[in-house]
């Protein structure tokens, strides 16, 4: 449960979470920020030395000191966050690290997300600036099932094995002892062993500004990625975001978060797909099992302008999603999630492959399910056995689709 004084009080955080990503979202949001108590540097020394000691507890102790005479002290809050992560509390750790650090490309399990944000705070304490890196292979298996789409064009059930790779890293600087830039690239590929499949290569960047405000903590940036289609076409996103993250506790963080994006097929027949977005989107993240086991829980709406000739029109979608995540130890992590989204269409389009003289506004109903294990063989090793089913469903029986995909990879994270 999320405990608050009165409802008045959790009104009041909500308005000031909608109205400062509000103000982002509109370019209102600058570096400036009011007067701030200062840190008791007593408490924050004391914190450091119990935390090099291996005195975790007593830390945490005088972190917890140090937030009650400056909330916003992004020490502070790196500082307890470290000290849930050495007392094995991996689920409180990621809540708390990211009131200073978010990055959008690490691994599901809270485990490996805990590790690479304690390594980041180690040394964007001391030197005010954090990078991290990481590299993954391995092979896996792709399985088309059996849709009514199949039915239609005689295919589905075929086999593919394939060989992932993915490689990356991120960087914090410290710009004031409030503010930090942040930046992320994410590299993945695909190479499958049919000749007559296209190999998937896609790039994701994210470049943004975030500050911890009291208990809470506000983002805004840039991010985009580049997918490769295929016969030479790409795809071409990149956006505006912001986020409110409302903190309530060492177990509980809402999210608030917007971002209007374009997303750009720049030449062959994927062209006409260009199109404009706009989304809202709500995350609650929750610890429990004393930190070992947590789960997310999140929502989204948003609306699709078709900026060329989609044969779809326009479109209005909405979504949610789940995570879990338990540590049975230091060194086994389970993982897993569900996404559902609906997405309806406003334009009428003939159904060629059932009946040509019919014409219907599209709707689609579209699943993932998928977990995984995480196995810490070594320091900075790990292996992740990994499964996905999706299933896309439609009112035109040609564009439904579904797979299975199961996959091992090994990574090391430095």
């Amino acid at each position: 449960m999320i405990a608050m004084s009165s409802g008045t009080a959790v009104e009041a955080r909500w308005r000031r979470g909608i109205a400062a990503l509000g103000l982002v979202m509109l370019g209102a949001v600058g570096l400036s920020s009011g007067a701030a108590a200062a840190a008791d540097e007593e408490a924050l020394s004391r914190g450091r030395d119990l935390l090099a000691a291996g005195q975790a507890a007593e830390a945490k102790q005088a972190f917890d000191e140090a937030l009650l005479a400056d909330p916003s002290s992004v020490e502070a809050h790196l500082g307890l966050a470290r000290s849930y992560y050495a007392l094995g509390e991996y689920a409180r750790a990621v809540v708390e690290f990211e009131s200073v650090l978010r990055y959008d490309n690490l691994p599901r399990d809270l485990q490996s997300q805990a590790e690479t944000y304690d390594r980041l705070a180690a040394g964007y304490v001391t030197r005010g600036w954090s990078p991290f890196f990481y590299g993954e292979t391995g092979i896996g298996n792709y399985r088309q099932n059996n849709t009514d789409s199949t039915d239609i064009f005689g295919g589905g059930g075929n086999h593919d094995t394939f060989l992932p790779i993915r490689a990356g890293g991120g960087w914090s600087t410290a710009l004031t002892d409030r503010h930090s830039f942040n930046g992320t690239l994410d590299y993945r590929f695909r190479w499958y062993d049919e000749s007559d499949r296209r190999n998937d290569s896609d790039l994701r960047w994210n470049v943004n500004l975030s500050r911890p405000v009291d208990d809470d903590s506000l983002r805004f940036g840039m991010r985009g990625r580049v997918s490769y289609r295929g016969d030479g076409q790409y795809r071409n996103d990149w956006g505006l975001f912001a986020t409110y993250d409302l903190g309530f506790g060492p177990n509980d963080r809402l999210t608030l978060g917007g971002e209007l994006r374009e997303r750009r097929y720049p030449r062959g027949p994927l062209r006409d797909r260009t199109r404009d977005i706009a989304e809202l989107t709500v995350n609650w993240a929750h610890s429990l099992a004393n930190g070992r086991s947590g789960f997310g829980l999140g929502g989204s709406y948003g609306q699709e302008w078709a900026s060329r000739a989609r044969i779809d029109g326009d479109a209005t979608f909405w979504g949610i999603d789940g995570e879990f995540d338990h540590s049975f130890s230091d060194t086994l992590d389970l993982f897993l999630w569900v996404a559902y989204a609906n997405e309806n269409f406003d334009e009428e389009r003939p159904d060629f492959t059932t009946d040509p003289d019919l014409l219907l506004e599209r709707t689609d109903d579209l699943w993932y399910v998928g977990g995984g294990l995480v196995w810490r063989f070594a320091p900075g090793w790990s292996l992740r056995p990994t499964f996905e089913y999706d299933w896309e469903d439609s009112n035109i029986p040609a564009l439904a689709y579904s797979k299975t995909e199961a996959w091992v990879t090994v990574r090391k994270s430095f």
